[in-house]
């Protein structure tokens, strides 16, 4: 979106215009959403970090300068969100020696190496996902093994996104506190 576009939003956002602030959100929300996401490497905090920027960028929209790209001001604040929840996670999350040793080996140089320890984590995810129920198993391999958004899992398995999400959750929460207990 052009930047004299977006500052035409930003004026009708400030007079309360809710539709500009819906387009401004529209236009930025994956932006905020890829940092996050690539920040704090999870899902649902990244989320949460979406709406809590924009919840920030509504409240504070009087104050951006408009001679400044809204870009870089939306970057700033996501950014800063993302540092404090990282310190949160942080306080919350000690990582244990064994933890670092097959960390460390993940990041290993060696080609060979990386090849054989990637075929021992499918394989250990794999053994873990039998353990899912058929709707978690069904929503964590279409999207964590292979890569398939929401709508289009939700295409192919005619749940709603809703169902989609919270069986992913519930997934992703059973397979890492069984990795956890290795």
């Amino acid at each position: 979106m052009h930047q004299s576009t977006v500052n035409e939003l930003i004026v009708l956002s400030r007079q309360n215009d809710a539709q500009a602030f819906r387009k401004l959100v529209e236009a930025h929300q994956s932006m905020v959403f890829t940092l996050a996401f690539r920040l704090l490497c999870n899902e649902e905090d990244a989320k949460d970090i979406v709406q809590e920027t924009f919840i920030k960028v509504w409240k504070h929209l009087d104050s951006f300068n408009t001679d400044l790209k809204f870009s870089t001001w939306l970057y700033a604040i996501t950014a800063h969100q993302c540092y404090d929840k990282i310190k949160q996670i942080k306080q919350n999350y000690n990582l244990r020696l064994e933890d670092q040793t097959l960390i460390s080996q993940f990041i290993s140089n060696e080609n060979i190496e990386k090849t054989i320890i990637n075929k021992e984590l499918a394989h250990i995810i794999s053994s873990l996902t039998r353990e899912l129920t058929p709707k978690q198993k069904l929503v964590f391999t279409l999207h964590e093994l292979e890569g398939l958004e929401i709508e289009e899992i939700k295409s192919i398995t005619s749940l709603s996104a809703g169902k989609i999400k919270s069986n992913l959750y519930l997934a992703r929460q059973y397979m890492r506190k069984k990795i956890e207990n290795m």
